[in-house]
């Protein structure tokens, strides 16, 4: 008797085939590791999703199908675990709030829901209405624009790359509201955008101190479950005036030295647009007598130009929805045009009157960031996230006008958040989260680096400024070969999408929650 119990009992053990949950637990396992090593956002996300099928799906079935085990205990576990799960996502429904992104990978910042957001928390701003202090050690240069003096992420000046015996030195440091816009720099003023409660501000700060000199409002927030509420845009900066595109799709024109309003534009509504997903993202064009930005979703239009001095409508160009890029002038075979990266196509446009030069089809189900970069005299760089790559087109003039031919197109450089920068016929950038480099010859990666997460980078001089999407920031040495980490500088603490912006020796940084300056010494 004792035998055969014995028996019955190592049968219904062969018949718990241990061996089906361990093989499901590992094949799980190694979805989510693709969280951390994998390059293509969209995989990311079905093996986040396959995951969770293993964990609460494939488990169940394997319990109540083959292990054969009493109905009664099947039933009292798959209750108590139900009843459980219920619970929990219920609890989690009633008391927090999805407050965006703590990453570009979409895992989600959570706050209790009867908790005020931080900059709801921050006092109004007023500005002194003063003049900001003047006073460099080495070097000040103006940083007027999106990406720089050159709207391409290189700067010319040369950083002395030993940190650790010259540390950055820490100017000021001051809370902010939320956004993702980063700082515009002319004659000791720095301008940025921020949202403070039910109101969107531009906002100018005096860049040696970090007080505020002026601040324009706008009632009106904009709010978005993944991206995070505010504004998004950098503002430019030409003759003593500011430009400024905010969430909503208001621009504002304002002087630089007083910060009174000098015209005011809401390019959506005029024109009964709908905006993007994520907001207005790209930063104002200015382009001798014109301002130019993008517009919302399609019928378009996709490109718009204003008087930069009256406001006043002056072209409208494009049927392609808008992307987040930011439009870019270069001189492509001897023309000079406006090229921007919408979200289906990639087009160049006469600068008077919008008429599109030529287009490049590019579809896409999901979101564009990175601005298009002159390569050569006919030659450009777009790359994006998401699967799509990148491509070098040569734009070339021809009897019956432009055309645009990709030289080559590869699954290399995919860039979500931030924009490449070119070197030596090299492009150094964030390809989904890791520091790559790829041939602008042939298309080939050379080499791919380390995690940095979805930040931001500039060129300048010689090496590599990475903001990190972490907080911190990282000066790299760069080349064909590979690249060296020289020193990192723990600026931020949080999620931080914004550019950085480097006016000669004054190297400003933010997030949706702090702004930092500090002065770096200079070669």
């Amino acid at each position: 008797m004792q035998e055969a119990t014995m028996s019955s009992d190592a049968q219904k053990q062969r018949k718990m085939r241990w061996w089906i949950p361990l093989l499901l637990m590992v094949a799980g396992g190694g979805h989510v590791v693709t969280l951390f090593v994998g390059e293509d956002t969209n995989r990311q996300f079905i093996s986040v999703g396959l995951a969770l099928v293993l964990g609460f799906v494939a488990l169940p079935l394997w319990y109540i199908l083959l292990t054969q085990q009493p109905a009664s205990r099947v039933g009292r576990l798959l209750g108590g675990w139900g009843l459980s799960l219920v619970f929990l996502v219920g609890a989690l429904l009633f008391t927090t709030r999805w407050e965006g992104s703590l990453s570009g990978g979409a895992v989600p910042r959570l706050g209790w829901r009867w908790a005020q957001k931080p900059d709801e928390k921050l006092h109004e701003l007023t500005g002194s209405g003063g003049e900001p202090v003047r006073q460099a050690k080495n070097l000040y240069l103006d940083f007027p624009q999106f990406l720089g003096p050159k709207r391409n992420g290189v700067l010319e000046i040369s950083l002395d790359p030993d940190w650790e015996t010259h540390p950055p030195e820490e100017l000021w440091r001051r809370e902010i509201g939320a956004g993702w816009s980063g700082f515009s720099v002319v004659n000791f003023r720095a301008v940025t955008q921020e949202q403070r409660g039910g109101k969107e501000l531009v906002s100018c700060y005096d860049l040696v101190t970090g007080e505020p000199l002026w601040v324009v409002e706008e009632e009106v927030r904009f709010k978005e479950v993944m991206g995070g509420d505010g504004p998004r845009a950098n503002p430019a900066i030409v003759k003593g005036r500011v430009y400024a595109l905010g969430a909503t799709g208001i621009l504002n024109c304002i002087d630089l030295v007083s910060g009174q309003r000098i015209w005011r534009r809401s390019v959506l509504e005029e024109r009964g647009s709908e905006n993007l997903l994520y907001g207005k993202a790209s930063s104002p064009l200015v382009e001798g007598e014109l301002v130019i930005v993008t517009g919302g979703k399609k019928p378009g239009p996709t490109l718009l130009a204003y008087d930069r001095m009256g406001g006043e409508p002056v072209w409208a160009a494009g049927k392609d929805s808008a992307s987040y890029a930011s439009p870019v002038v270069m001189e492509l075979d001897g023309c000079r045009q406006v090229v921007c990266v919408n979200h289906n196509t990639v087009t160049g446009h006469e600068i008077v009157s919008g008429k599109i030069l030529w287009t490049w089809n590019w579809p896409a189900t999901r979101p564009k960031s990175a601005q298009a970069q002159q390569v050569g005299p006919e030659e450009i760089l777009v790359t994006a996230s998401y699967g799509m790559g990148a491509a070098v087109l040569q734009v070339t003039q021809e009897a019956d006008g432009f055309k645009a031919r990709a030289s080559w197109k590869k699954k290399v450089m995919k860039t979500k958040f931030s924009n490449v920068c070119l070197k030596d016929g090299y492009a150094y950038g964030l390809s989904e989260a890791r520091l790559a480099c790829v041939s602008l010859v042939s298309g080939e990666r050379l080499w791919r680096g380390d995690y940095y997460g979805y930040g931001q980078n500039l060129l300048v001089g010689d090496h590599l400024l990475v903001q990190a999407e972490p907080g911190h920031v990282s000066l790299l040495q760069v080349n064909r070969d590979g690249f060296r980490e020289l020193g990192r500088l723990e600026a931020l603490s949080d999620t931080t999408w914004n550019n950085p912006s480097l006016a000669g020796e004054y190297l400003l940084l933010r997030n949706d929650r702090q702004a930092v300056c500090y002065r770096l010494r200079l070669k």
